[in-house]
């Protein structure tokens, strides 16, 4: 059990915890939430004993082991990948050699003193380094170095060649590495992309110690904790539950406080109304006493932390644009050698909300690049309708800004057909308030410079957005600010983006670029993937029914070349030197005659052949409704997949919708193939 009892934490005038109070078990999974200053990653770092509190203390069992991951770059060099990620287990080589040094002194002294104590810490040692699997660390070091997104080639290169996001894994990795007993992760994805996302949140739900997360992934939140610790105004506030549930139950409490709240001020107002009112008619003077001492018992109420959020994000007012938006015809982009698409063509249209998505590498940012104009065409075509005007967001516009500025001049040159309020609004939504808003540019961080960049996009009339990573920055709150403000705008949004919980709110169309195609799927992340999944089962199924076809060919081969050997006749089972018994044919005629005695079959046999029959019969006809369906399925997708398909189908709409009340059916019949298997095994 893991204790803070009554801690306080001072930062110059700023009070970060007032005697603050919680616990968490050895196995818990706990998320931490709250407005960006308001002291998540301060608590870590007290309970990571980083940093001192000022006042109270902090428990856990003794020889616990406490990892920490921050949020800054490590400075890392001059070793491998993979060394430098064996390199988390010096603790664990010390354990080591003092092993061989225990088993010199078992192996010399028999008995004795010496020989007891060396043998109880021996046992001490080994549990240790049984413990953290010191003994299979490569492999498990090349585990989480793959989970995380590295490639073979990457393990022997020095870490030096990588940027700070990369080291930034490979810390991750040190720590998932030493199996701490409470594992503290800042900000764990803010450099994975999707897929090493998905590997991390399945590590985490299979880890054996503690765990406390502060995240901006709604998602991620959500697929790994199970409660959520609030940190506000100095103190921890405990909800029983994942994210999801922490903002359903933080907006009940919230309600119920304020109503408390509300009740206490009116019935205080009244009091000291009733005073201010009578207090100098002498009548009145015991009633008047009466309420003072009233009011002085009074113990106030604090009134209830409101739902911070950023103000709202509005959009300026944008010219309705070309039904279609923007088309690549057989599209070829080289960077010299490499071929990234090769005739890929593409059509986007008014209103879609899509996602690019695919592995990093895939060229999903050069897709986006390509979509907006910002990178030529190495071959193909790309036509842009009448009357659209794009805004593209990708990280690297942070470096075109006027370093000299202020935040908020360098706004309003961006804005078109804003007020001075929309442009601070706009500002607060991206995380600068007051005073900020007057800061040099030249003076921002990265991620900084970064949200300004997003705002001067925001702030101009476009009525198509291509956001690249857009959310990177920004924190749980301001995202689904965000959020709502792409589900309001009137516009067109393609995004590149590793958040799951904007790609299954925003998108209504996916799109998977990689080995240089773009396949477009309906739907939002989650039916993307589970229509992939669908994909992979029937390939999976195709590839053992072809499996379990070929060894019947083959047996039937067998079964012939015995027949004809001379003496056989086919009529009982021979083994041949491939050690494959020849029983095709013999077994028929063993079960017809009653297992070889010459008996007719009896009542409960024949019974047992019906309902074989019948199950064969009915298992085909879902098979073949199955087949019919995805054929019919795949016609629709080859001519929605078309680049002129909204040009040339006035029933554009209807195909959709067949299409998609096709997927339903073919996963209704998959389910009714599985439950008619299973009822079938059991009988």
């Amino acid at each position: 059990m893991l204790t803070l009892d009554k801690v306080t934490k001072h930062y110059g005038g700023q009070t970060i915890f007032d005697g603050a109070s919680w616990s968490m078990p050895d196995d818990g999974r706990v998320g931490l939430v709250g407005l960006n200053g308001a002291g998540k990653s301060t608590l870590l770092r007290i309970i990571a004993e980083l940093v001192q509190p000022d006042g109270g203390r902090i428990s856990r069992p003794q020889r616990t082991r406490v990892g920490y991951l921050h949020q800054d770059s490590p400075e890392m060099g001059g070793r491998s990948v993979l060394d430098e990620t064996l390199s988390a287990l010096a603790e664990m080589r010390e354990h080591d050699r003092r092993r061989v040094e225990l088993e010199d002194i078992l192996a010399t002294n028999h008995s004795g003193p010496d020989h007891d104590a060396a043998l109880e810490e021996l046992g001490d040692v080994l549990s240790e380094l049984e413990r953290h699997g010191f003994y299979n660390a490569d492999s498990r070091a090349t585990a989480v170095l793959f989970g995380l997104g590295f490639r073979e080639e990457d393990l022997e290169r020095d870490v030096a060649e990588f940027s700070g996001g990369i080291r930034m894994r490979i810390a991750l990795a040190k720590l998932l590495l030493q199996r701490p007993d409470f594992l503290m992760l800042d900000e764990p994805t803010n450099h994975l992309d999707i897929e090493a996302r998905n590997w991390l949140e399945e590590y985490l739900e299979d880890y054996e110690g503690g765990i406390i997360l502060v995240s901006h992934d709604h998602y991620f939140l959500d697929r790994v904790t199970r409660r959520t610790v609030e940190v506000s105004r100095g103190a921890l506030n405990e909800y029983n539950g994942n994210y999801s549930f922490y903002l359903v139950e933080r907006e009940r409490r919230f309600q119920a406080d304020l109503a408390a709240y509300e009740k206490q001020r009116i019935e205080i107002e009244h009091m000291e109304a009733f005073i201010s009112r009578f207090r100098y008619q002498a009548s009145k003077a015991k009633l008047v006493q009466s309420r003072i001492k009233q009011l002085e018992k009074v113990e106030r109420l604090q009134s209830p932390a409101g739902l911070e959020k950023p103000p709202t994000i509005k959009f300026p007012d944008c010219d309705r644009g070309a039904r279609r938006v923007v088309e690549l015809r057989h599209a070829v982009k080289r960077y010299g050698e490499l071929t990234v698409y090769s005739g890929v063509s593409l059509e986007i249209e008014r209103g879609s909300r899509i996602a690019l998505v695919g592995p990093n590498g895939a060229g999903k940012s050069t897709m986006i690049r390509m979509l907006a104009g910002v990178d030529d065409l190495t071959g193909g075509e790309r036509i842009v309708g009448d009357k659209v005007v794009m805004g593209y967001f990708a990280q690297n516009l942070a470096e075109s800004l006027d370093y000299d500025g202020s935040v908020l001049d360098e706004l309003s040159r961006s804005a078109q057909g804003m007020t001075s309020t929309e442009i601070r609004n706009l500002l607060g939504a991206m995380l600068f308030s007051g005073d900020e808003v007057q800061k040099r540019v030249g003076v921002l961080s990265g991620g900084e410079r970064a949200r300004l960049a997003l705002a001067k996009v925001i702030a101009r009339r476009n009525n198509c957005l291509l956001l690249d990573e857009p959310t990177n920055n920004l924190d749980i709150v301001a995202k689904e600010t965000l959020l709502e403000a792409l589900r309001r705008f009137p516009g067109t949004v393609i995004i590149v983006s590793h958040d799951r919980h904007i790609l299954n709110q925003l998108v209504t169309q996916v799109i998977e670029v990689g080995h240089g195609h773009a396949v477009r799927y309906l739907g939002n992340y989650d039916d993307y993937l589970a229509k992939k999944a669908q994909e992979e089962a029937r390939a999976a199924q195709g590839a053992a029914a072809a499996r379990v076809e070929g060894a019947r060919s083959r047996l039937t081969q067998v079964g012939s070349s015995v027949a004809a050997e001379p003496g056989t006749n086919g009529s009982a089972p021979v083994t041949t030197a491939n050690g494959v018994a020849s029983a095709a044919k013999a077994a028929p005629a063993a079960h017809a005659s009653g297992n070889g005695r010459g008996k007719a079959a009896s009542p409960a046999d024949r019974e047992n052949d019906r309902k074989r029959s019948q199950n064969a019969r009915k298992r085909a006809e879902i098979e073949a409704a199955i087949e019919r369906k995805e054929t019919a399925r795949a016609a629709l997708a080859t001519e929605m997949n078309d680049a002129n398909f909204y040009l040339v189908r006035k029933d554009a709409n209807e195909m959709i919708a067949r299409y998609e009340l096709l997927g339903r059916e073919i996963d209704k019949l998959y389910e009714d193939l599985a439950q008619f298997e299973d009822s079938s095994a059991a009988k």
